[in-house]
This record gives C-alpha cells, structure tokens and sequence, in this order.
C-alpha cells in the first residue's frame, strides 16, 4: 500500500476537504443524535395516552425532514450556482444549528414537528458539498477518496450523535417543571432534550466559523470574489506563521463581468468530462489505494457537479438540464430499471430500520401480554444511553464495513455477487429482532440477563454492516446499467427516488406499527420489514453485474 498510497496522496488538498469534512460532519451528528430520545421525547410531549401511538409520531417527525429536505435541494443547488458554493455552505450550517436548538427546546410536538421540517428545508447542502468536493480535488487519482470521505463522515457523525443524544449528562428523559431553576442539573431537568442540541449547535457554529474563516470558494465564477472570511483567516494564520497564498487577484462582485460568469460556470462541467474521459498523470501506476477503484469511479461520476440537478450540461454552444431528457426505454433501460429499483427498496427498509428500532427499544416491555409465537406488544424498556451505545456501536461496524471490509470484497468478488451476499443477510435479521424479547431475564428468568442484549447487539451489527456494504454495490451498478449519456438524469431520478423513500417510508410504517401493537401482534412490522429485504435479495438475481465500458459505448 505504501509506495502507491503517498503517491496518490501527493498534491492531495487536505485542508480544504478537512473543512468541507467538519462541515459534513454535523448533518448526521444532528439527524442521528434524536433515535436515542425521540420515544421519550414523544412520550414528555403528552400528546397521546396510548403508547403504541408514539410510532405513529415518530414517522411523522422523520418525515417531514426528509420531504423538506428533498423539497429545497434543488433549490440549494441553484443557489450554489448563482451565489457560490461557500456561501450557501455556510447558510445550511447556521441554519441547522438555529433549528437544532428550536427542536431541542420544543415543549410541544407541533413545534417539534416543525423545527424538524426546518431542520431539512435548512439542510441541502450534501449535493453542494458534492460538487465542492469536486471541484477541490480536480485530479483523477485524488477523486476516489475525496468523494469517499463524506460517507466516511456520515459513518463517524453516525456514531458521534447517538453518544450525545443519549449521555446522561445531556439528555434526560421525564421533564420536572420548577419556578426557581438556576444550576446546571435543574436546566437539564427543566429541558431535557435541549442541552444536547445546545453541543451539536455549539459545533456546528465552530464549522461555520472555520469555514468563514478558512474555506475558499470552489466555484470557477466567484474564485476572485473578495472573501473578507478568508481574508481574516489569512491574517490569524500568518500571526501562527504559517504561508498563505496572495489573493491580491479578488474584486468585488459587481466587477465580474456577465460573459466571464458565463463562462466559469460551464469550465467545471469540462473539468468532470476530462476526468472520465481521460486519465491523470501517474494514475496508471496507482494500484494499491485504500478506497475501490470502481466504488470511486462511480462516486466521482455520480457526485461531480453533472449530476447536480438541475444539471448544467453543454453541447456545443448550447445550455441543457437534465430536466429536458426524456423518460424514454432508450434511457431507463431494463438493467437501469432493475438497479434504480434496487436502492429504491434498499433506501426503504433500511430507513425504517433506523427510525423504529429506536422506538422498539425504548417501549415499555409488557412481560404480561407476551405469547410466543404470535402475541406481542411493546418493547424491551431501554433507556436513552442503552439505546445511545447500541446505535453507536452498530455505527462503528458499518464505518469499518465501508472502510475495510467493502474494498476487500470488490477486489475478490463481482459486484452482484456482493450485493447478493450482503442482501441475504438481512430479511432473517429484520424478522427475528421482535422475538428477542422471549429471551430477556425478565420473561424468563432462566434466560441469563446478557442474553437479549448479546443478540440485539449482534443482529444490529450484522444488518449495519450489511446495509454499509450494500450501498456503494448499488451505486455501482446504478453506474454500470446506465448510458454514459443519460447518466445525470438516471442518478438524478436515483437520488430523488430515495428522498421519496425516506419521506413517505416513516409514515406509512409509523401508522403500521401502531395498528400493530394495539392489536398485540408487535411482531408483524418487523416480518413485514423483512420481507420487503426478502423482495431485494430475490430481485438482485434478475440483475447483472453490468460491464461498464460496454455502458458507455
């Protein structure tokens, strides 16, 4: 790895990707850091005296962040294009972190519901942050692992959030009202749920300041914009000695001319077609890199501002969107149809996994009303720090999964044959995780108190590890099945199809798994959940592992 690894690292841009990485970093810190708490959250709210109706808002909160979210990223990206990638960056942090803080001092659920719509209408910025990326990291032989590390960050904001949305410190479930609150502890009891929003703002606000401060603009059309951001961080780094560049070249922007804009915003676009057509000096002689080559590929390719939709193209003279391609079989193919179908269905069940199994965890477990095999209701009764080290644990196997484990997989094996691998291991999982509740100490006492709590650990590793590895295989073959020409519109329909899982998934499972307990068959949701996975393993053998030179043909 060695000799390949540092020279494909040479002239690699850390700085600015480590900013663009902390950026990141928030977005799931944020999203994840509520599975820990939303069940008592809910519960705190008093909106309902049936327990078994808290699943029903809890879809209703993970909704409407993922539909606000897909409903304003269009409009990010155009914002992007029209002001600067830094600027619209910066305005998705801060207006994270302000939403942050409103969900955590919601005292009600209609202002909990709201700070959560706000919260996605305010965080589009994963698609801009995309093409920044590319944009910074212009060389082909840096692209693969520049593209890798926001899921990277989203695997590490995946453990971090849970930790803070469940420590005792932070987070106390069971809010006790008192006139006379001054220290530290009657805050926290008074807000339970605010003081760990207060720490993921804190953080995001550091973002904000070290991306103002540090971050240069990677849109071609407002690089000599004056940045006064920058030109403060300059002056701190040269009074800590270190070199910075001259930017004597910046003007105002009222002084860029209309036909220079023209021009610059059409040279990225350039950029990202040189990069797939044509190969970067020394990159032949890279074999030995840390992320796959063909997961990279089809990132760089999926995520360079191409696919931005609306997405700029050009023809000659002329200026297209993805938007005026036709859906037509000459574009979505059988083999596009199938992989599309695929991340749609895997999207679907994998974003129910994550919003309800916090929910089953956090349920009050009702050792009366069970009745093997058939006769369930509630859950295991955990608290907000067990449920906390469970999602941080299970987070920590799928970074790995997708750092270690996925690279050795593509180099061994096809990349259906992953896809299928990894499938298969989840549908038993999904089905047989209501079931350990027959093995807690508490049903039986003959059941050692480790046991049930041993098994969701590893069931949650193995689905998490599983889901990690299916993912990037997906993008893959999504790539692979798709025309070279068409393949803007396909990731963009992709990427929309997706948001559409995540938005209407929540509600319809959330009004499923209320109907459930009440009619004491808790069991169900979780069968029905892996049969949808059931679905995904059997359509994965009516796929191909495409080839991806002949796709481009």
């Amino acid at each position: 790895m060695s000799k390949g690894f540092w020279e494909q690292m040479k002239g690699f841009p850390t700085w600015q990707l480590s900013l663009i990485c902390l950026i990141r970093l928030g977005e799931p810190m944020v999203f994840t850091s509520i599975f820990a708490y939303i069940f008592f959250m809910i519960q705190d709210f008093n909106i309902t005296d049936n327990p078994a109706e808290i699943a029903t808002y809890a879809g209703y909160l993970s909704a409407s962040f993922a539909i606000c979210q897909f409903l304003f990223s269009v409009q990010y990206a155009q914002a992007s294009v029209k002001y600067g990638r830094k600027p619209v960056l910066l305005f998705g942090v801060l207006g994270t972190a302000i939403s942050s803080l409103l969900f955590g001092f919601s005292s009600t659920f209609t202002m909990a519901l709201v700070a959560r719509s706000l919260m996605g209408a305010l965080n589009g910025n994963i698609a801009v942050m995309r093409v920044a990326i590319g944009e910074i990291a212009v060389k082909k032989k840096h692209q693969n692992m520049a593209f890798t590390a926001l899921s990277v960050m989203w695997g590490i904001g995946s453990i971090i959030g849970p930790l803070i949305g469940s420590s005792p410190w932070f987070t106390r479930p069971g809010k006790t009202e008192s006139p006379e609150l001054m220290s530290y502890e009657d805050f926290v009891t008074m807000h339970p749920y605010a003081m760990s929003n207060i720490v993921l703002a804190g953080y995001l606000l550091f973002s904000f300041i070290l991306g103002f401060l540090f971050l240069e603009e990677t849109s071609e059309k407002f690089k000599n914009r004056k940045d006064y951001g920058l030109i403060i961080g300059d002056w701190i780094l040269q009074k800590l000695g270190w070199d910075v560049p001259n930017r004597s070249g910046h003007i105002a922007p009222s002084d860029i001319e209309s036909s220079h804009e023209r021009e610059e915003l059409l040279r990225p676009v350039e950029i990202y077609s040189a990069a797939d057509g044509e190969e970067e000096e020394n990159d032949e002689e890279i074999d030995n890199t840390l992320i796959s080559r063909r997961f990279g590929n089809a990132a760089r390719r999926r995520y360079s501002s191409e696919q931005l939709g609306p997405v700029i193209s050009r023809d000659g003279n002329s200026v297209t969107t993805n938007a005026s391609q036709p859906f037509t079989k000459e574009v979505f193919t059988v083999p596009v149809v199938q992989t599309v179908l695929s991340n749609f269905l895997l999207c679907f069940h994998t974003v129910l996994y994550s919003e309800f199994m916090p929910v089953l965890l956090a349920s009050q477990l009702s050792i009366d009303k069970l009745r093997f095999p058939f006769t369930i209701v509630g859950g295991f009764g955990w608290q907000t720090n067990d449920i906390g080290a469970l999602l941080s644990s299970t987070g920590i196997i799928g970074s790995l999964a997708v750092i270690f484990l996925f690279p050795v997989l593509d180099h061994h094996f096809k990349s259906i044959t992953i896809l299928r691998m990894s499938y298969a291991l989840v549908p038993l999982a999904y089905a047989i995780i209501p079931y350990y509740l027959f093995t807690t100490h508490d049903y039986d006492p003959s059941n050692p108190k480790w046991l049930a709590r041993s098994l969701l650990y590893f069931t949650g590793m193995v689905i998490t590890g599983s889901v990690s590895v299916s993912f990037p295989t997906t993008m893959i073959l999504v790539h692979r099945a798709s025309p070279e020409k068409h393949r803007a519109l396909i990731n963009g329909s992709s990427l929309s199809l997706n948001s559409l899982a995540r938005g209407i998934s929540p509600i319809i499972f959330g009004h499923f798994m209320t109907w459930c307990n009440e009619r004491e068959i808790g069991s169900m949701p979780w069968v029905v959940l892996g049969v949808l996975a059931l679905i995904c393993l059997i359509q994965s053998f009516y796929m191909s592992d495409y080839d991806d030179e002949e796709q481009s043909l």
